[in-house]
């Protein structure tokens, strides 16, 4: 099939859908004036388009607090993707395992062309403090373990997002450039990262990459736990695991074990040898 033409693109539907992305992300609920900002449209625009979506049954409205948020409708829908993920059925095994071992929450992550992630599969923890996330959910990769690992690998969007606005989300949030990109670079070295209290003040990840058959990155698995529980100890202990099951997703898609070796700039070096 040709690809769409500009003349087959709908500037109305686009436009609402880009509505429901923002409903998507962040916070479960939001504001008209929220969504204005999160869109950069008219807030006349914006009303007639998530009124769109609320009398589609895509969303609904809170008189009570005067948010929208989205419905079971559209989680069905994206329900419908994920069952048809690979990537998500591949990586159950080791998600659960990996869980089990660590006692705690464990997330499949995915980069967006945007710079943010998203949380493709998740197994949460049996402990009474954890870590509050869900499908479907965006979040920055710049602050984040699973986002920093998928980063490391995808320069080009990591130089767009390094070059944007670095909120300091917590006291701890690293925004300078220069030591974001070191970390990224360690990441490579290292096989996995940490990030701790960056994104949310009480929560902190470690994470590692996941490869598909012809060594690309594709996704990253982590493990999130709260801060009081992210010790020395526990960090030695879990970055073998996560790495483990991250060379067992990979396997089950497919990787061999080598990847070509490439120039940190992201250009792909002249392949005369792998890595394993």
């Amino acid at each position: 099939m040709a690809p769409f033409s500009r003349n087959q693109f709908i500037a109305s539907a686009a436009g609402t859908l880009e509505v429901m992305e923002a409903l998507g992300s962040g916070s479960p609920s939001k504001s008209l004036a929220e969504l204005v900002r999160l869109t950069g449209k008219p807030k006349g625009t914006v009303h007639r388009m998530v009124s769109t979506l609320v009398n589609t049954g895509f969303a609904s409205y809170s008189k009570e607090t005067c948010t929208y948020a989205l419905t079971l409708k559209a989680w069905r829908i994206g329900s419908a993707a994920l069952q048809n993920f690979d990537l998500a059925s591949a990586a159950k095994p080791a998600l659960e395992r990996l869980s089990a071992e660590t006692g705690e929450t464990v997330h499949l992550s995915v980069l967006e062309p945007t710079g943010d992630i998203v949380y493709v599969a998740k197994v949460a923890s049996p402990k009474s403090i954890g870590v509050q996330t869900r499908l479907g959910q965006l979040s920055p990769s710049w602050c984040t373990a699973t986002g920093r690992a998928l980063l490391a690998y995808h320069h080009e969007i990591a130089e767009r997002v390094l070059a944007g606005n670095l909120e300091r989300r917590t006291a701890h949030t690293t925004t300078d450039p220069q030591e974001l990109w070191h970390i990224l670079q360690k990441t490579r070295a290292d096989g996995y990262v940490l990030a701790r209290a960056e994104n949310v003040a009480e929560m902190g990840g470690i994470a590692s990459p996941i490869r598909d058959h012809s060594g690309e990155v594709i996704a990253s698995v982590g493990v999130a736990m709260p801060i009081f529980r992210m010790s020395q100890h526990s960090i030695k202990s879990i970055v073998p695991l996560v790495k483990q099951a991250a060379a067992d997703i990979s396997q089950r898609m497919g990787f061999s074990g080598k990847t070509p070796i490439k120039n940190w700039d992201g250009t792909p070096g002249q392949v005369q040898q792998f890595i394993a």
